[in-house]
């Protein structure tokens, strides 16, 4: 297509930028494009096509029917919702004309095709949208422009719409125009703009239109403008956020280890706490079982505590029920008392895994003469 006009404004000056921001947005969507034309369509994942199916032309003749059969298809092949969707529409639904024109300002070719749709189109001249597209054919000197338009009635548009609403599908655009699915899915993912669409006014409104049309370019990238700006500010931001909760998580990392120390500590005062509750409840609680008691509680190391002490006597084995924040504490407690000096033999009968601490059975035997 050739660019009408010979001065740079600043929408061709962004262009190659929002290019790059359309691709980098649109290659992370999933797309649908449906062809009313022929009956096509593709699903395209990150930028792959997913699948491709033909609807039979019966649907294609009513709008009902091709709801019924694109819902089923969607679910068939599980299609997510607000999947984005490019539409190109019928041609018998188009009304569209070829026309040889002089070399112009794109403004005043707009404004000439504008006249000439409200002569020749078979609608009430706000009623419709139209794109058109101008080639340059002839010599240098004597260049002219062959301009194709297409124009689209709003009736036809509203069923696409409601189409679209109706399968939960994010229209993104209708082409106008003649294309392939191949080439629509290709402009698509390349982040090539689409095809600009211009709404049909009435003549007495024809002249802000075009003032408008004229400065809307240039408010917008200057929006745009800001808006990377604002995006700049806001990102550095975050990294400066970021940092700070860098340094807060480092600071916190050096209080763990007294953390730590502080819940085993505690787990220690709730097993003595429990041990004293045991002997309270015992009916004839006797002299031995509570100097076993303050032994074996002299004995104990962080990460373990009793939940349970079974005392036969002075010459019966002493079984005590506990747990233990891990396997290398519960070691550590075994050695300890194997160490103390009084009990002849330590056996560790049972551990088992329970949640985030270790179940353990102990059997100890009492050294003779020792009390």
């Amino acid at each position: 297509m050739m660019k009408l006009g010979k001065s740079m404004n600043l929408e061709e000056l962004f262009e190659p930028l929002l290019c790059a921001c359309r691709r980098r947005w649109r290659r992370r969507q999933p797309l649908l494009l449906l062809s009313l034309q022929t009956g096509e369509i593709a699903y395209f994942e990150s930028e792959v096509l997913s699948w491709q199916e033909m609807l039979d032309e019966a649907y294609l003749a009513d709008m009902h029917s091709l709801t019924d059969a694109l819902r089923e298809l969607l679910l068939q092949h599980e299609v997510e919702e607000e999947a984005a969707v490019l539409l190109l529409p019928a041609a018998e639904a188009l009304y569209s004309e070829q026309l040889l024109l002089p070399s112009m300002q794109r403004r005043d070719l707009q404004a000439a095709l504008m006249w000439e749709l409200q002569q020749s189109a078979p609608w009430a001249e706000t009623s419709y949208s139209y794109s058109f597209e101008a080639n340059a054919v002839g010599e240098a000197d004597e260049q002219q422009y062959q301009v194709t338009y297409t124009a689209l009635s709003d009736t036809y548009q509203a069923e696409l719409e409601q189409l679209c609403s109706s399968l939960l599908l994010k229209l993104q655009g209708i082409w106008l125009g003649k294309v392939t699915l191949d080439a629509a899915a290709t402009a698509w993912f390349a982040g090539k703009p689409l095809p600009p669409v211009y709404r049909q006014q009435q003549k007495n409104l024809q002249s802000v239109a075009a003032t408008f049309g004229r400065w809307l370019p240039k408010v917008s990238c200057a929006v745009f403008a800001l808006a990377l700006l604002a995006y700049g500010s806001a990102l550095g931001g975050c990294y400066l956020a970021q940092h700070n909760l860098q340094k807060v998580e480092q600071k916190l990392k050096q209080y763990e280890v007294w953390e730590q120390r502080i819940q085993e500590s505690e787990a220690m005062e709730r097993s003595c706490q429990h041990l004293e509750k045991l002997l309270a409840a015992a009916p004839k609680a006797s002299k031995e079982a509570n100097g076993e008691v303050e032994r074996i509680c002299r004995q104990m190391l962080p990460g373990c505590w009793l939940t349970a002490l079974e005392y036969g006597g002075t010459k019966k084995p002493l079984f005590l029920q506990g747990r233990a924040v891990d396997a290398l504490a519960l070691e550590s407690l075994v050695e300890q008392l194997q160490k103390c000096g009084y009990y002849s033999r330590v056996e560790l009968l049972q551990s088992e895994q329970q949640g985030n601490t270790i179940a353990y059975k102990l059997k100890l035997e009492l050294k003779e003469g020792k009390k």
